[in-house]
Parts: structure tokens; C-alpha cells; sequence
């Protein structure tokens, strides 16, 4: 089942648009309450188009982004770094996150060297704790699109403003994880096992691979993550992103570009970048 949050409550995304669900909660709160099963049995109110909407992220506050590092081979490759014998991770503020369609500003401290990251998002559905690979399915919610925005000078320490590196910084500035536009609901996420991912700038394709090339699977990551700390149902961990990011190319992101995710059966992610301190356009405000 794909989901979606809208300014008119839950919909189920269909394929000539979206059928309103008739009940007052949010998708979050189905997502956390682990009751995502319920929404099959809801009553259809209205059906209405994409435009007729704003959209929200999933989980508009998420407790915790756990972000994979360097999990896909070309990615790897392009910074010149090895082959992770175990995966990377570190948090960063549920505050980071906006929605599909929002403007993201760029850092007024850091604007010259942001960079876009398109990767699958999965949305933890009930709390665990030294979670098995083999049940680490039954932790997770669904998936969704993201776009692990970046600033590369902060998350090097080449931002003379900044003592050191700070990667959780470089991630988290508001806005800088877009998550949406839908939730594709954990039993047909799991059929899926090499989900074509692209991302493009400006209508120029940047990255192109599949969810087949992931260094460490979703069960992995989730086991390996959960061995440190709680997985808590609404977490949401990003699962890495391929090569041709802006880093090895030096194309970082200007003011005015439009970036576009998109992850077969899941949907596109776009999001307009301005300015620092810029007015967010009439389109894109909620």
C-alpha cells in the first residue's frame, strides 16, 4: 500500500492521483501506534488530485535520522574511500526535516558547498532493541524518498566558521532532509529487492543505480544500528546514496535549482534550493 499525508488527512495514493481515507488521525500516528494495517479496512471519502493538496513527510518529527555513510560501491569509489568493513552511522535532529515541494534554504554559514544525496528512507514501525537480521522486517514501517542534503565544508572542517568537523551538523541544518512524497508500506517494500533510485538537478540526471547495489542490506543496517541503541517506531534511517554526488564533481547546489529523487514504486521527492534568509515562493508554501 502507498500512503501519503495530506493537508486533508491520510491518502491512499492511487495510480490517477489520491483517495482521501475517512479517519482524523495522522499517518504518523498510525506509523508509530504500529497499526499501518488498519488503514486497509478505512472507508475512501474523496478523490482528489496532487495539486489539490500540500503534502507533509510521513513523520514530520522524527525521534531520531540515523544516516548510513558510504554504503553504496560507486559512492565509495568517487571520495576515495575503502569499502566500509562495517557500516557508518550518526544522528541528526528530527528538525531537519521538510517536506516534498518545500524550499530548502541554503545555510547562511555555509552556502557554497551543499550537496544533494538521493536514498531510500525506512521508516521504523515498532521499537526494538539488538533487532536479528532475520526479523528486521517486522521493525519497519515502509519506506520512503529522501535526499540527505549535505553541507561538505562543515562535514569536512574546511568551514572556516566551524573548529572541526561536524558531520551532524553538515546534515542537519533545518531543512536539509526532504522525506516523501508517500510511504510504500513494509510488505511490498520488502518484495522489492533492487529499487531503481535517481536523482536529477535541473532535469540532468546525477545519480542512477539500484537498491541492489547497497553495501549492507536494510536487515544489516537495522541489526547492526540497534546493537548500539533503541530503534524507536517514527525513526527514520537513511540507507545511503550512490555515486555522482556533487563532492567528487565539484556541481554543489545554487540557489534556484531544482533537485528531483525518485525511487521506483515509492514516488518523486523535488524540492526548489534559495537563497539564505530568501522568501520561500507562493508555490512552494504551505
Amino acid at each position: 500500500m502507498l500512503l501519503a499525508q495530506t493537508s486533508e488527512g491520510i491518502a491512499r495514493v492511487e495510480p490517477d492521483g489520491l483517495l482521501l481515507l475517512d479517519h482524523p488521525a495522522s499517518l504518523a500516528d498510525f506509523i508509530v501506534g504500529g497499526r499501518l494495517a488498519e488503514l486497509d479496512d478505512l472507508r475512501p471519502r474523496k478523490e482528489i488530485g496532487w495539486r489539490q493538496v500540500t503534502v507533509a513527510p510521513p513523520v514530520r518529527r522524527p525521534g531520531k535520522i540515523i544516516i548510513i555513510g558510504l554504503n553504496y560501491r560507486d559512492h565509495a569509489a568517487e571520495t576515495g574511500d575503502p569499502l566500509p568493513a562495517l557500516p557508518r552511522f550518526h544522528l541528526i535532529p528530527g528538525s531537519a526535516v521538510t517536506a516534498a515541494d518545500a524550499t530548502v534554504r541554503l545555510p547562511a554559514a555555509a552556502p557554497e558547498h551543499v550537496d544533494y544525496e538521493g536514498e531510500l528512507a525506512i521508516v521504523i514501525g515498532r521499537t526494538g532493541r539488538d533487532i536479528r537480521e532475520t526479523a528486521a522486517w517486522d521493525f519497519v514501517a515502509g519506506g520512503t524518498v529522501a535526499n540527505d542534503i549535505s553541507a561538505r565544508d562543515v562535514q569536512t572542517g574546511r568551514n572556516p566558521a566551524l573548529p572541526m568537523a561536524n558531520p551532524a551538523l553538515a546534515k542537519g541544518f533545518d531543512g536539509f532532509k526532504p522525506l516523501g512524497p508517500a510511504l510504500l508500506t513494509v510488505d511490498e517494500l520488502r518484495q522489492h529487492d533492487a529499487l531503481p533510485i535517481t536523482t536529477e538537478v535541473n532535469g540532468v540526471t546525477r545519480q542512477r543505480s539500484t537498491t541492489a547495489e547497497l553495501i549492507f542490506s536494510v536487515p544489516e543496517l537495522l541489526a547492526y544500528v540497534s546493537s548500539f541503541l533503541t530503534l524507536e517506531a517514527g525513526d527514520v534511517v537513511l540507507t545511503g546514496t550512490p555515486g555522482g554526488t556533487g563532492v567528487a564533481t565539484g556541481r554543489f547546489l545554487r540557489p534556484g535549482d531544482i533537485v528531483s529523487v525518485t525511487v521506483e514504486s515509492i514516488g518523486t521527492l523535488t524540492n526548489r534550493i534559495a537563497s539564505p534568509g530568501s522568501e520561500t515562493p507562493p508555490e512552494t508554501a504551505a
